[in-house]
C-alpha cells in the first residue's frame, strides 16, 4: 500500500508503542502539519487514557463531521500500549468511516528531524532492544547482539543507551528518543502503510489453560 492521500487533511494520530520507563501515550488532531490538539501522558498507564484522550482532541479539535483519517503506530513496542491503540483507532475508523492505517516505530521516528535513515533501538522486554534498521524485519536483541546493516551511520530510540559504539565505529547517536505527531503523520504520508494490527516480534507471553477453555454458561 502507498502513503496515505495527501488530500485527507483531518487526521487523527494515537501512540502506544512506548515501554519501560518511557511509556507514553500520545494522541494528536492534526489539519495538514498544524497540530490543532495534542495530549501525551507519561507511564505505563497511559493505554487506560486511550478514549479519553481522544474524546478529548477530538472536541478541542473543532471537527463536526469528525477526522477524514485515523493513524497510529503498529509496533513494535508494549504490548498492552499497542492493543490499547490500535483497538481505539480501528473502532474510531469504523465509526467515523474514514480511513484507518499504520506505521511503524521506527519509520515514524526517521521521520524527525535529522534522523533520516538512521536505525532505531527502542526499549523490549527482558534487558533488550527492538532494532529497525529500516531494510530489514525488526527483531529484538540484547546490547551484544544488535547488527547493523552496511551505511547505517546514525541511531536513535529510547534505547540508545544500550548501544555501545565501540562496536560500530562512525556510528553517532541522535538525541531524538520517541516520534512526534507530524512525524508519525509524515510517515503515513511517505508509505508504506500497514493494517490497524500490531506488529508484535516476541510472541505473546498469555497461554491458554492446560484443560482448554471453559465454556460458557447460556
Amino acid at each position: 500500500m502507498t502513503g496515505l492521500d495527501p488530500a485527507l487533511h483531518r487526521v487523527l494520530v494515537l501512540n502506544g508503542a512506548a515501554a519501560g520507563e518511557g511509556a507514553f501515550g500520545l494522541l494528536a488532531a492534526l489539519d495538514g502539519a498544524a497540530v490543532l490538539a495534542l495530549r501525551e501522558v507519561p507511564g505505563r498507564g497511559a493505554a487506560e487514557h486511550f478514549a479519553t484522550l481522544a474524546r478529548e482532541v477530538l472536541h478541542e479539535s473543532g471537527w463536526p463531521e469528525g477526522p477524514e483519517a485515523i493513524v497510529a503506530v503498529a509496533g513494535p513496542g508494549s504490548f498492552t500500549g499497542l492493543r490499547a491503540a490500535l483497538a481505539l483507532a480501528a473502532g474510531l475508523s469504523m465509526g467515523y468511516g474514514c480511513p484507518g492505517v499504520a506505521v511503524t516505530l521506527g519509520a515514524a521516528l526517521r521521520e524527525m528531524d535529522g534522523a533520516a535513515g538512521a536505525a532505531c533501538l527502542t526499549i523490549a522486554r527482558r534487558g533488550r532492544c527492538f532494532v529497525d534498521d529500516g531494510l530489514n524485519a525488526p527483531y529484538a536483541a540484547a546490547p551484544e547482539e544488535i547488527v547493523l546493516p552496511a551505511g547505517v551511520t546514525a541511531v536513535t530510540g529510547d534505547a540508545l543507551g544500550w548501544f555501545d559504539p565501540e562496536r560500530f565505529a562512525g556510528v553517532r547517536r541522535l538525541g531524538v528518543t520517541r516520534p512526534d505527531a507530524r512525524a508519525i503523520l509524515s510517515a503515513a504520508r511517505r508509505g508504506p502503510l500497514l493494517p490497524l494490527q500490531p506488529l508484535y516480534v516476541d510472541p505473546p507471553e498469555a497461554r491458554l489453560p492446560e484443560g482448554g477453555l471453559r465454556p460458557v454458561p447460556v
